[in-house]
């Protein structure tokens, strides 16, 4: 990596000095720096789609959507392949290994026609091919029919068979066995924060080869327990560099009775406008995750906040979109970060140090928007005094003061937060955390004080048979005391699907959802149920 021009090769290592000192790595930069020289190369000598959508000079397209598979009696391992005739016959360009039916897929694919095929193990010999295929689609992306880059609800129907009779490819059967099954989630999506998918190489990965990274992690979605309809969802943003982790020490103090962890796990080198289309598709569109009448809590760190404020700029205001009642930002440069201004001038651009330079489109036109009607913003910065860092003491060692308090920011702020700690530090600062959870126990979801009090009890703490279906033995285990109260007339309903529910359980109507059928074999099963809340009382309740 040399120059001629020492003026210019100054300005490149004070840029990428300033970077490291934010807590990147210079020793993968370089060799992203090699690794896309490569790439150039090859696609010189030999094309490949697969190497295009390594390469940060080409776009790439996030694409999303369910695998609809009625009556389904597939059980072996599943697999979304794209391929690709652009360049060589079946091309396998990007597979996703955590698929499963009635659930959500994610590719990350550049510009171009595909087909893709939902794959099944079926001879159960270890590998996926042609003669395997149980369902596909074709696909044609470009900038001009995706302008966001982000095509969501491209929904493939096992019922509906694609021609794709000349295609040859056998893929490798991913082990997945450490991702846990979900009843309601994508698979692999249900983590703890001592996943390895959280770990520091991973975030890196995400920031200087983020191609690979959703390769190996393509559902940016993550949540730490299964999900239970009642609790306040609070989606956790991390920034650049950064993972899900960084928010344990938060975490770790959450009313995990009333709230529940959710993380937009995203690699952070990607382009801003294509990860805030992608947050807002994913939490904020209601068309993924249909929240109904709850609420939400956004907490973003760092870069974070600006791939959640750009998001929050394409809301459209309608019934169907989710609600954010509380924005809280941590340390985020929402004037943008002076040293990525040179940073543009480096050999190997990462795409979101070009958003973040304070002269970018993306900057200028974050406040373009007001908030949408009824969020509380609340702005949290750190004023560390980090000589080391170059920024001068008005910073925390990696945001200055001055781009954190950006006046379009402070001004549509209902309450600024400053803390005497570093940029990452203040994670752990107990001030802080204390003031988030402060923030975020303002927000109740919409139920009565009295529903709230039953579903809280939790489920009933029994081994139930095989006759009951993963479904209903959840609804049992976790709702258990609430249908109770609903069937017994304790609580009276108020929403027409908890009329039906009473309806069922008293035998006016047949029962058409799991939760009635689980409470009516249950009921049968266990016809005093009185022994149970007697327990409950003395000792509480956890599912067995």
């Amino acid at each position: 990596m040399t120059t001629n021009n020492p003026s210019r090769n100054r300005m490149i290592k004070s840029s990428i000095l300033s970077l490291v000192i934010a807590g990147l790595s210079g020793c993968s930069y370089l060799g992203t720096v090699v690794s896309q020289a490569d790439y150039s190369i090859k696609q010189m000598v030999s094309p490949e789609q697969h190497i295009y959508k390594h390469m940060l000079s080409r776009e790439t397209f996030f694409v999303f959507g369910r695998i609809k598979a009625p009556q389904t009696t597939i059980n072996k391992p599943l697999a979304v392949v794209a391929i690709s005739d652009a360049f060589q016959n079946s091309e396998v360009v990007d597979v996703n290994h955590l698929a499963r039916p009635d659930s959500y897929y994610g590719m990350n694919l550049p510009a171009g026609e595909y087909r893709l095929l939902v794959v099944s193990d079926l001879d159960g010999d270890g590998f996926y091919d042609q003669t395997e295929i149980v369902g596909g689609h074709s696909l044609s992306v470009s900038a001009e029919s995706v302008s966001d880059k982000v095509l969501g609800g491209f929904d493939i129907d096992l019922a509906t068979l694609l021609n794709a009779k000349g295609d040859r490819f056998r893929v490798k059967v991913r082990d997945t066995a450490g991702a846990r099954d979900s009843l309601f989630f994508p698979n692999g999506t249900l983590r703890s924060l001592d996943d390895p998918i959280f770990a520091p190489d991973m975030a890196t990965l995400g920031l200087y080869k983020p191609a690979a990274f959703l390769e190996a992690a393509p559902m940016m979605f993550y949540a730490l327990e299964e999900d239970v309809g009642y609790k306040v969802p609070v989606i956790f943003v991390h920034g650049i560099d950064g993972s899900a982790r960084d928010f344990e020490h938060i975490v770790a103090r959450l009313d995990r009775t009333r709230y529940k962890p959710w993380f937009f796990y995203y690699p952070s080198g990607t382009d801003l406008n294509q990860l805030a289309a992608m947050f807002y598709k994913l939490f904020l569109s209601g068309t993924v995750i249909p929240l109904s009448e709850m609420p939400v809590v956004i907490v973003a760190h760092s870069m974070g906040g600006l791939v959640v404020r750009e998001a929050l700029n394409l809301q459209k205001g309608g019934n169907d979109e989710s609600h954010a009642e509380r924005l809280i930002t941590i340390a985020s440069p929402m004037g943008g970060h002076p040293g990525a201004r040179s940073a543009t001038l480096a050999p190997v651009v990462i795409p979101s140090w070009r958003d973040i330079n304070p002269d970018s489109k993306f900057i200028s036109q974050l406040h373009r928007k007001a908030l949408p009607a009824g969020i509380e913003y609340h702005l949290m910065y750190t004023r560390g005094k980090d000589r080391i860092s170059g920024l001068g003491a008005d910073s925390d060692g990696v945001v200055p003061l001055s781009s954190q308090l950006d006046p379009a920011a402070q001004t549509e702020a209902i309450e600024l937060h400053g803390f005497n700690d570093s940029h990452t530090g203040v994670l752990g600062n107990k001030e802080a955390i204390d003031e988030i959870l402060r923030i975020v126990d303002e927000v109740h979801a919409p139920f009565p004080d009295s529903f709230m009090h039953e579903l809280m009890k939790g489920g009933y703490r029994v081994k139930l048979g095989p006759h009951y279906t993963p479904m209903e033995a959840h609804f049992i285990h976790n709702l258990g005391f609430f249908m109770e109260a609903m069937a017994s007339g304790k609580l009276v309903p108020f929403h027409p699907s908890q009329e039906h529910f009473v309806k069922a359980a008293h035998g006016d109507l047949p029962p058409e959802s799991p939760v009635e059928t689980a409470w009516i074999k249950f009921r049968a099963e266990y016809p005093d149920r009185l022994e149970f809340e007697n327990k409950l009382d003395a000792e509480g309740s956890t599912p067995p």
